[in-house]
């Protein structure tokens, strides 16, 4: 029995919010719903922010993951410090490299 290798997802994603969305601003929110949802902020495959800007960006899970990746986007509807601005995101494309969703964003 080998052991299962670890395979990277990277999902493109939008933010649809009445002004651009600071990059802390969507890692707080992510970090609050990824703990409500029970996902392990510890983990190697945990939900990473790869890129952002211009309220478009790349999340990075585990192929394992990739589902909870997408429900965890999905889940978000409000940022800020006080989840004052509501949003709406979107999902893309998912890849299994930076660079064909890079071609896309």
């Amino acid at each position: 029995m080998g052991v299962k290798e670890f395979r990277r997802r990277y999902i493109l994603f939008e933010v649809e919010a009445p002004r651009n969305v600071e990059r802390w601003e969507l890692i707080k929110a992510l970090q609050k719903k990824a703990s409500q949802m029970g996902l392990d902020q510890h983990d190697e495959g945990r939900p990473w922010l790869t890129a952002f800007s211009e309220n478009r960006g790349i999340l990075r899970c585990s192929h394992t993951d990739k589902d909870k990746a997408i429900e965890l986007l999905n889940n978000i509807t409000a940022v800020g410090e006080n989840e004052e601005l509501k949003v709406e995101v979107r999902t893309i494309k998912t890849s299994g490299t930076i660079k064909k969703v890079k071609e896309s964003m």
